[in-house]
């Protein structure tokens, strides 16, 4: 069995109040490719999917569309909520 241990994705975090969103949708974008391309079998997300507890639409939309993307790829998704996260949002 293959596992991909991630954490502190931070959707929708902002770097000197410049808009992180298309970089961190891109980086998510490679690593379900990477899921795809290596055969993954589970991905473990430790913690802060969001950079705060209560996540803009936006960011809302683009790690929604990322745990889906990892899905399609065949992967099982296993989330701990971490301190940024709002554990009822991830379904925890």
């Amino acid at each position: 069995m293959r596992f991909l241990h991630t954490s502190d994705w931070h959707v929708g975090r902002t770097f000197h109040g410049a808009d992180l969103l298309a970089e961190q949708e891109a980086v998510l974008g490679h690593l379900a490719d990477l899921v795809a391309g290596e055969a993954i079998d589970a991905v473990l997300v430790a913690g802060d999917i969001y950079d705060r507890a209560v996540p803009s639409a936006e960011a809302v939309r683009v790690a929604t569309a990322a745990v889906a993307r990892i899905r399609a790829a065949g992967a099982r998704l296993i989330v701990t909520p971490g301190n940024h996260d709002s554990a009822p949002r991830l379904g925890a």
